[in-house]
């Protein structure tokens, strides 16, 4: 008889299925699974909801994955183009940046593509706010807002206790997950929410403000109220080669609004005359440093584009 599980661990080959009666499983997928996929996006992540059978009590077999609603993906590292899945099935990603020398806003819009292009909702997370004043995290906080309209920013430290700031987005059903730098202090805020979780945390190497990787596989966390929490290794390369164009243009959607009213269709905003981008630059209606991300991605734009029209023809 089939039945429908969760994936809650994920390393390599090897899964773990939670069942409805909350039974843990180990699972695999079938041979005709494989057989009939073959790109990494097929295959089931943690946070996906599977059918299939179980075999000698504690072995699921998996036979199919049920539609998702997200798909947070990012470029596999290195040289090749296709896509790694990180989870699946996700509410809402908390985008964990810490208050020091870690903190870069271009790399910040880089993983807000990558959640808006997932389907999932994107919150920030400013940690290590103990150890900075509250001038200098309203200076962190004000820059956030001024370069991601609309998005929500919490601060985090050690001494707060974490539920009463990230309950609101722990409603039963839900799931959310954390990414980021290795050692901006993701895994500490889950032991904290997840008091049963025993996973360790390292220190940050102290000359360079960076950590080492503390979490090298993916699990799933279930709350006592039913809510869901997915832990992600930290993210070394934000590639955006298997993102959607729409998701790497909308931060920048105040640049190609400014274009549609250049005297030329093809504009390049360089020396060309009646240019509203460089106009805008000029009397300081567009934030310099904003510009400045855009044309350091727009080689990956155009990348996208043309990768975009080659899957089209493709397909016909």
């Amino acid at each position: 008889m089939k039945q429908t599980g969760r994936v809650i661990f994920q390393a390599k080959d090897l899964s773990k299925i939670l069942l409805a009666d909350n039974q843990i499983v180990l699972g695999q997928v079938s041979g005709k699974f494989r057989n009939t996929h073959q790109t990494f996006r097929a295959f089931p992540i943690v946070g996906d909801l599977v059918q299939g059978s179980t075999h000698d009590t504690d072995h699921f077999i998996i036979e199919d994955v049920l539609p998702r609603h997200s798909f947070l993906q990012r470029k596999v590292a290195g040289q090749r183009q296709d896509e790694q899945g990180i989870a699946a099935n996700i509410d809402t990603v908390f985008i964990t940046t810490s208050a020091n020398e870690e903190f870069n806003l271009a790399r910040l819009e880089r993983l807000t593509t990558l959640v808006w292009d997932s389907g999932a909702t994107p919150v920030f997370v400013l940690t290590k706010t103990d150890l900075r004043s509250e001038n200098e995290i309203a200076a962190y906080i004000q820059s956030m807002n001024q370069h991601f309209i609309g998005l929500s920013v919490i601060t985090s430290n050690h001494c707060q206790d974490p539920c009463a700031t990230f309950m609101p987005y722990l409603e039963a059903g839900k799931i959310v997950t954390f990414i980021g730098s290795s050692g901006v202090g993701k895994s500490t805020l889950i032991n904290q929410l997840v008091k049963s979780a025993n996973q360790s945390t390292k220190e940050i190497r102290e000359n360079d403000a960076r950590g080492k990787h503390t979490t090298t596989n993916r699990e799933l966390f279930v709350l006592p109220n039913g809510s869901m929490i997915i832990d992600t290794p930290g993210m070394r390369e934000v590639g955006l080669a298997t993102v959607s164009t729409t998701a790497v243009e909308q931060h920048f959607q105040e640049i190609l609004d400014l274009a549609r009213a250049c005297r030329f269709n093809d504009c390049q905003h360089k020396s060309e005359p009646n240019c509203a981008v460089k106009e805008a630059l000029l009397d300081g209606s567009l934030d310099q440093d904003l510009f400045k991300r855009y044309r350091k991605m727009e080689k990956e734009i155009a990348y996208l584009k043309r990768k975009e029209r080659f899957d089209k023809l493709l397909k016909h």
